[in-house]
């Protein structure tokens, strides 16, 4: 049944490209939002374990995306410090290119100041070094890179990173971690960026608590204490985060609804066209025995598999558009083609193929064999 069902899809090549067409794009399409969507979620997760137990303070009135704008004054740093509960407070300036198509796409690196003392609130023991070290007290103008801003710039430990009117020698690459901050990052001691910079201010603090279960009463005192603050919990962060991952799966299922559709009524069509073609053949298929069952699964094995086929190809489209976005973004954003996508996209192919031939196979187990040899 399955050999006939690919000697018949053959047949008509034109006509099997242009049903499979619609396929191909709407699944490569799903694949390629889904993909996008679970790079966004499993970067997330990541940073969110490395946020977990700390509170990140900064101005208010201002998203985490344009953190850039925000000052955090050596006065309020100090009135944190002050606060009861406090561990630790790290604060931290962070510098990104300007970007966009006037300056050449997505930026392929970040700034982040930070004490070398305090580093570890940043970049933890559990992140290794992929060459050199990691950063020694009282040493200035020294950086530690990420994996792919040491790709991205082709810098290695020895090399010099110019930056306004000071040079950072790279002390250590770390490994690839899958947190874009790290990876993107060129981390340098505080004071030396501060100096850069010409600035005593800084764009943010994180706040290690004695008390990790504290983060939630905290954040609210501190907002309290000084309304020209915002105090963001993990809580918070996957808030905002979820709301844009909902925003992506509804606009990826939007998607899905339109595939099924186009794609649905191309092979219902293909079908179609085929069964008023094939009718002699059918009549003579049921006059040499072959039960209306048999040609109701064959019809439908035909547009299944010519659904599937489509499936396949948007499948690998789709995964190749998620490459390309890892490469466009400099690694700052990864699509990730997971098996539930994977097979979830190519059960959805299967199933738009598997509904669109039934109407067209239950016409063809009606044929009358002896009409259709008349004919």
């Amino acid at each position: 049944m399955i050999d006939l069902a690919f000697k018949n899809i053959k047949r008509r090549k034109t006509r099997t490209f242009l049903t499979t067409l619609g396929i191909v794009i709407g699944i490569a399409a799903i694949v390629a939002l889904g993909s996008f969507a679970e790079g966004i979620n499993s970067m997330v997760n990541e940073q969110l374990v490395m946020f977990a137990g700390k509170v990140l303070v900064m101005q208010s009135g201002l998203s985490m995306m344009s953190f850039q704008a925000s000052d955090v004054t050596p006065e309020q740093i100090e009135m944190l410090r002050d606060m009861s509960g406090v561990e630790k407070v790290v604060p931290m300036i962070f510098v990104v290119p300007p970007f966009g198509p006037a300056a050449g796409g997505i930026p392929q690196w970040q700034m982040i100041g930070i004490d070398i003392e305090d580093a570890d609130v940043f970049i933890d023991d559990s992140i290794k070094t992929y060459e050199g070290r990691r950063f020694e007290r009282g040493e200035s103008e020294v950086a530690l890179i990420g994996n792919t801003v040491s790709d991205n710039l082709d810098l290695m430990v020895g090399d010099y990173w110019e930056y306004k009117d000071k040079s950072f020698e790279v002390v250590g690459v770390l490994e690839d971690t899958s947190i874009s901050d790290v990876d993107t990052g060129i981390i340098v001691p505080l004071e030396d960026l501060k100096e850069a910079l010409k600035t005593d201010s800084y764009q943010m603090a994180y706040v290690v608590l004695d008390d990790p279960d504290y983060a939630e009463d905290f954040a609210e005192e501190v907002e309290d204490t000084d309304d020209s603050l915002m105090a963001i919990t993990s809580k918070d962060m996957t808030r905002q985060i979820s709301g844009i991952l909902d925003q992506i799966n509804l606009f990826t299922f939007g998607i899905g609804l339109i595939a099924a559709f186009v794609g649905g009524l191309g092979v219902l069509n293909t079908m179609i066209m085929a069964v008023m073609e094939r009718k002699k053949e059918i009549g003579v298929m049921k006059a040499i025995g072959g039960t209306r069952k048999f040609v109701l699964m064959q019809i439908v094995t035909e547009s299944s598999m010519l659904s599937l086929l489509g499936g396949v190809i948007g499948l690998i489209l789709g995964s190749i558009a998620s490459v390309g976005l890892g490469m466009v973004t400099g690694g700052l954003i990864s699509g990730l083609v997971t098996p539930q996508l994977a097979i979830g996209s190519l059960a959805f192919a299967f199933i738009l193929g598997f509904l669109g031939g039934l109407y067209p196979a239950w016409k063809a187990a009606r044929v009358d064999p002896v009409e259709a040899l008349r004919g």
